[in-house]
């Protein structure tokens, strides 16, 4: 019980260590991404921490699994670096495999609640976000000195500065195609403002430009003040992706992508389960060796299964694989190297147990041949 308490605090304490550090990699870059599109008008600005933070929820289910494997790895390779485990089994006492494979499952149950509940609501919550980015894209995060097309590539919007205080924009120009005619309108300021789910740019001291199609004749109108109505409005939510679709509805969907959606969420903490087992004889190492002998080896046989996961599941959605064989088939692989890691030396024994006679055979034929 010492042994398993002084282990899991090992790990523990690696595990936090990793993590924190695989989180600040992927907040960083996908901060990033969300600044660029920000920075060129695709994105508002209000709307970044706010992605981000649902993004990352959603992503946990690949970051945590990962940072607890090579967690078990640094941890027991340590310990074997430091000769404790040779202690240990000095004095008696294995390395406590039923321990650690139950750690495993105590926090594949944390990712299963990631997975079958936390990341689907994760992603309906940002398809609805969409929906007011859209909205807000429209005419909202214009950046200043940039062209901005709208109304699905029929208007052109551009703002020359934007006040940070109050958000008031100065010298803009919209060119807009509308049914039957053409529309042009410079104003020296202006602003956005909402009126339910309704969003309104308007003009101030301005003038407006208008053609009728076929005609050579403009329409010229002096305005102080002139409000137009973003053209695209959406009114309902998109429809879900699959992602974002509750576990409870999968469990009695028939359709292949809908059940390969349910087999990929319930593969995360099946997965959880397994990297533990596998880091166990994957950590064994020697002095010698050193403690990070074995890193390389695992991170390849994780990149591996994520791989193979991940085909199996487009294979799954696109029926070339029957959902009963689904992505079982790769868990089953991994089950297989577990098995074969686990019993490395009898199988080395029993391989040098078979050639011994075949190496005999071969001696005995040489010596003939010479004499």
């Amino acid at each position: 019980m010492i042994i398993s308490r002084y282990l899991f605090r090992e790990i523990l304490q690696t595990l936090l260590a990793l993590t924190a550090l695989l989180l600040m990699i992927y907040i960083s870059h996908r901060f990033m991404v969300y600044l660029v599109k920000a920075s060129v008008g695709d994105l508002p600005t209000a709307f970044i921490f706010q992605l981000l933070a649902l993004k990352l929820l959603s992503d946990l289910t690949l970051i945590l699994p990962l940072g607890f494997f090579l967690a078990l790895l640094l941890s027991l390779g340590r310990l074997y670096k430091d000769n404790e485990i040779a202690a240990m089994a000095a004095c008696g006492i294995p390395v406590p495999v039923i321990s650690i494979i139950g750690f495993g499952v105590i926090f594949a149950i944390f990712i299963a609640i990631l997975s079958l509940l936390v990341a689907p609501w994760a992603e309906k919550k940002m398809t609805i976000l969409q929906v007011q980015l859209k909205m807000s894209a429209e005419v909202g995060g214009i950046a200043a000195g940039r062209f901005k097309e709208f109304n699905h590539g029929k208007g052109i919007f551009y703002v020359e500065n934007i006040n940070a205080d109050d958000d008031s924009m100065q010298t803009l120009f919209v060119q807009a195609e509308l049914p039957g005619k053409q529309l042009l309108m410079v104003a020296k300021q202006g602003y956005q403002i909402r009126e339910g789910e309704n969003l309104f740019l308007v003009f101030v001291d301005g003038h407006r430009y208008e053609k009728e199609q076929n005609s050579l004749k403009y329409i010229i109108t002096d305005f102080a003040e002139h409000r137009i109505k973003i053209p695209k409005r959406l009114e309902t939510v998109p429809a879900l992706q699959i992602e974002a679709t509750p576990t409870s509805v999968l469990w009695l969907a028939q359709k292949a992508e809908l059940q390969a959606e349910l087999q990929w969420r319930l593969s995360m903490p099946l997965t959880v389960i397994l990297l533990a087992a596998l880091a166990i004889p994957l950590s064994y190492s020697t002095p010698r060796q050193g403690q990070y002998g074995k890193i390389v080896v695992g991170i390849l046989i994780y990149l591996m299964h994520a791989n193979l996961l991940n085909i199996a599941k487009k294979w799954v959605e696109h029926g070339d694989v029957s959902p009963w064989i689904g992505v079982w088939w790769t868990h089953v692989l991994l089950l297989i190297i577990v098995l074969v890691l686990f019993n490395s030396q009898f199988l080395k024994n029993e391989a040098r147990r078979l050639s011994n006679p075949i190496f005999s055979f071969f001696k005995w034929n040489k010596t003939n041949e010479i004499n």
